[in-house]
């Protein structure tokens, strides 16, 4: 008898991939802090010069093991509940895009020396997948939009993260928070740009059937017209 099932190693690995790939390099990189840290995160001066991998390895270094546990729990609870409605394909175009567009902005917009953390990201995920499927689970997902923002808003106003602070040994960075949702609303405009402007449907849900150019057609009825 073997002692595990690889079916079921098989379907956990691929609906927590997602996760895995980003929780393991995170790992490594704590376990190996200090000098990784120096070569890995976001660092301004560094990144003018050159060093553009800053721009995403930035998201997997943390300040300590309280860093990174907070994220890590964020990231599977979020991956966890965005399963079910939507694929692994579309869950990894987001997450990512919100990991690359987060840090962009911070090095446009905000005069920072150093960064490190996936908690923009995170936020940029939460908010993304709201808004992916809003219309077809509309209360839990205007909550969601709704609580976030208003968490965005008071960060922006008040100092509400001053005991995460002091457990991270780190300043927290509010305006990362703010960029990592604006980045998911700006995948979500591309998102449904394409949807429009293509004339195509987007098949994001993962019982769905591969996406039917046709779909936008299917109640027409050809006719056969008159023969010349």
């Amino acid at each position: 008898m073997p002692m595990f099932n690889t079916k079921k190693v098989a379907n956990f690995y691929r609906e927590f991939r997602l996760t895995i790939w980003l929780l393991l390099p995170s790992l490594v990189i704590q376990i190996f802090a200090g000098d990784w840290h120096e070569w890995l995160r976001y660092q301004q001066l560094e990144v003018t010069q050159g060093q553009w991998w800053r721009l995403i390895t930035a998201n997997f270094c943390h300040s300590n093991w309280y860093h990174f546990g907070l994220n890590m729990l964020g990231l599977v609870m979020i991956d966890y509940f965005y399963q079910p409605v939507i694929n692994h394909r579309w869950r990894f175009w987001l997450m990512w895009f919100c990991l690359l567009l987060n840090v962009i902005l911070l090095h446009w917009l905000v005069d920072l020396s150093w960064y490190v953390g996936m908690s923009g990201a995170l936020h940029g995920y939460l908010i993304g997948g709201a808004l992916i499927t809003y219309f077809q689970y509309k209360i839990i997902n205007s909550l969601i939009i709704v609580i976030v923002t208003g968490k965005l808003f008071l960060e922006m106003v008040w100092d509400i993260n001053f005991t995460a602070s002091e457990l991270i040994e780190a300043n927290v960075v509010e305006e990362s928070h703010l960029f990592g949702a604006l980045s998911a609303v700006f995948f979500y405009g591309l998102f449904r740009g394409y949807q429009y402007f293509s004339g195509h449907p987007i098949s994001y849900s993962p019982d769905s059937p591969p996406a039917n150019p046709n779909a936008y057609h299917s109640d027409i009825e050809e006719k056969p017209g008159p023969h010349s």
